[in-house]
């Protein structure tokens, strides 16, 4: 998570830099839809929160698995679990 919100703080000062740089606007044509007078900087907005919300679901998933592989690990008999050798020196 330490990750995510380092990533965050960066996408922001990166958009924050980029729309002080691009002031302008134009127009975006996608199929059937026309959107005029879209700000520069919105498009860039929009694919940094997709990226990070994807960086998102993936934290918020390994946390899952790991709390679940501990969950399973704890449980086990100990005597299922392998045998360590003895080290012969």
């Amino acid at each position: 998570m330490l990750f995510f919100l380092i990533a965050l703080v960066l996408a922001v000062l990166g958009v924050g830099a980029y729309a002080y740089a691009n002031t302008g606007a134009h127009d975006i044509a996608l199929r059937d839809y026309h959107f005029t007078a879209v700000p520069d900087w919105l498009p860039v907005a929009v694919v940094t929160g997709v990226v990070l919300f994807i960086f998102l679901l993936q934290a918020i998933y390994a946390s899952v698995r790991i709390r679940m592989l501990r969950r399973t690990s704890g449980t086990r008999p100990v005597s299922s679990q392998r045998q360590v050798p003895p080290i012969n020196r």
